[in-house]
């Protein structure tokens, strides 16, 4: 049974983003071993493949700690001789990619980088970021990487790829476009009946990072809390050792609005809800949750950064606001409208399910790109209903 290996910085967001990918490589009857930092992958989450957990330092660069992430990938690839290794994340993407070239890796090795994060991105304005010697070294490394014939890469957004094209970074036929993660149609759906009069009910739903624009919202929660037509809510939770994060016990003490904490049942919420709003500030790929809001019929509030706007048409499927000084008014400004003109929220989320529906945002095109881009599209599929 030919063996696939993946990589990636976080066991909770490998199981929300990336599962899916992984579901259709055991089905395919590859032999496949996934390896993640952060949070353990429970036993029961773990359908047909193998698992090690290895702490990975996600929130800075640690030379003498990561190279244990170059040992253990090294003597993976070692032992079970991959077809396939895809790295998901950048430190993966780093270690895990120096280690396949030093193992001499012949098998396709894939690179996703959901979005330039807070090292790799420019500024608000579009302009690269003053060089620090981390970044330095990153790049020496990811070029040394993307030199080798069989490497690729996988952005989420054309701008990120334009990005890491014009720092020299990768070649442009070695890196591709894919638009996200991958949602399912069939489980994010709108609701079946428009609800009964209420109050405009507001989600944020990410992590609760300051970078998420998660600040802004609350300030705008607390802004039009005196209105009795609107409900803001928060639902996420926090990497333990970020130190942009907002404290959970600080959101659920705050009383304009609801903080329901970490949600199994996004798609249930999202049925719940009427507007997403992600203020990011972030190097976002296209965020789930707006792709998720999208699918569900719910319109959004978003950065206007390529990232969002991929999912978020201005005056169509939601509303943007621009990065800046003046972001906060004008999110505030975004949702008061919403409030305003009480049928707008509903075309915008009506017009959102349809740029879903005719996109390739849904999560069986994204697998088939995915196993295309690991060299493995002429593998035997079992056929299911709905395939």
């Amino acid at each position: 049974m030919p063996a696939i290996l993946v990589i990636c910085n976080d066991g909770d967001y490998f199981l929300r983003h990336r599962v899916a990918v992984i579901d259709d490589l055991v089905a395919r009857g590859f032999d496949v071993t996934v390896v993640t930092g952060g949070t353990p992958i429970p036993a029961a989450a773990r359908a047909g493949w193998h698992y090690i957990h290895l702490p990975v330092e996600r929130f800075r660069f640690h030379p003498v700690h990561d190279m244990r992430l170059v040992r253990v990938t090294r003597r993976l690839i070692g032992e079970l001789q991959p077809v396939a290794v895809h790295l998901i994340t950048l430190k993966p993407a780093v270690f895990g990619g120096l280690a396949a070239l030093t193992a001499r890796m012949r098998g396709r090795v894939l690179v996703t980088i959901p979005g330039l994060g807070r090292l790799m991105a420019p500024d608000l304005a579009g302009r690269q970021r003053r060089g620090t010697p981390v970044r330095w070294l990153v790049e020496r490394a990811i070029r040394l990487i993307s030199a080798r014939p069989n490497v690729r890469f996988t952005f989420e957004t054309a701008a990120d790829r334009a990005h890491w094209l014009k720092r020299g970074l990768v070649s442009a036929d070695k890196a591709h476009v894919v638009s996200g993660a991958g949602v399912d149609p069939q489980l994010y759906r709108p609701a079946d009946r428009q609800p009964a009069e209420r109050p405009l009910r507001v989600l944020f739903a990410s992590r609760l990072l300051r970078a998420k624009g998660l600040d802004l919202f609350v300030d705008t929660a607390r802004r039009l809390g005196g209105r009795s037509d609107a409900a803001f809510a928060v639902a996420g939770m926090l990497d333990a050792g970020d130190p942009d994060g907002l404290a959970p016990e600080t959101l659920a003490a705050e009383p304009a609005i609801r903080f329901l904490g970490r949600v199994d049942d996004m798609a249930g919420l999202l049925r719940q809800t009427d507007v997403v709003c992600l203020p990011t500030r972030y190097g976002e790929g296209i965020p789930r949750i707006l792709i998720e809001a999208a699918a569900s019929g719910v319109a959004c509030v978003a950065s206007d950064l390529p990232g969002c706007s991929a999912i978020v048409r201005d005056g169509e499927t939601g509303l943007l606001v621009a990065p800046g000084p003046d972001m906060g008014a004008a999110l505030t400004a975004a949702v008061a409208r919403y409030l305003d003109e009480p049928q707008l929220a509903a075309r915008h989320g009506a017009a959102g399910r349809a740029l879903f529906e005719a996109g390739s945002f849904d999560q069986q095109s994204v697998v088939l790109q995915f196993a295309r881009l690991l060299g493995i599209e002429d593998a035997e599929r079992p056929t299911t209903a709905g395939t």
